[in-house]
């Protein structure tokens, strides 16, 4: 048996448990940790230390958790070992209480962190929706559609974040955030996926 870091580390990655851990198994990423079930010795130190609750025994996982033992096993084998405490990440405070947060997860080993579309040419903005939240999101933004030939979109996040998905087979996403906003390329297939908390509008250029 091991222990299991679980989705409410992601966009917190708090290391309290790493100043417990008597061995090298937590690893970190870019918004998470995980621990090396190869190094993990069961001594249960680390599952107090977490503020958010995210690790379990793997015997133990919350329904719903169960592909989190895979992901701590493959990621801990590219990802640097982790061995003194660091600061939390930015809104952890907020993201800690936020469900359905897989989305949000980074690995750095897909290319969902390339450069963002950006048009190469100026452009003027003529219209602008309304704002939404994650209850209030029309349903042709969340499946696959695209703006027509010679139009942009750009979404602008005014609170908590977005994801941004390209359905054109390339499998490239990325996470908005209010410091983060994107460029829709026009007749490019793409749709959006929330989480709890977010609050944004989509604005019209050509």
């Amino acid at each position: 048996m091991t222990h299991v870091v679980t989705e409410s580390c992601i966009l917190c990655k708090y290391t309290d448990c790493v100043t417990v851990c008597p061995v090298d198994c937590f690893h970190e990423g870019p918004n998470f940790l995980v621990i090396d079930p190869l190094e993990c010795i069961d001594c249960t130190l680390c599952v107090a230390e977490c503020p958010v609750d995210a690790i379990y025994l793997d015997a133990d996982l919350p329904n719903g958790m169960e592909e989190y033992p895979e992901l701590n096993t493959q990621l801990a084998k590219t990802w640097p070992v982790l061995i003194q405490k660091k600061p939390a990440l930015a809104d952890a405070e907020t993201w800690g209480k936020v469900r359905d947060k897989r989305i949000y997860l980074v690995t750095g080993e897909h290319p969902t962190e390339t450069a963002l579309p950006e048009p190469s040419a100026p452009l003027e903005e003529y219209k602008r929706t309304p704002e939404f939240d994650r209850e209030h999101i029309p349903a042709g933004l969340l499946h696959d559609h695209h703006t027509k030939a010679g139009v942009w979109g750009r979404i602008v996040i005014l609170e908590g974040r977005l994801r941004y998905c390209l359905d054109d087979g390339s499998g490239r996403n990325w996470s908005l955030s209010p410091e983060r906003p994107a460029w829709i390329p026009p007749d490019v297939p793409h749709h959006v996926e929330a989480a709890d908390m977010v609050r944004f509008y989509v604005s019209f250029w050509r």
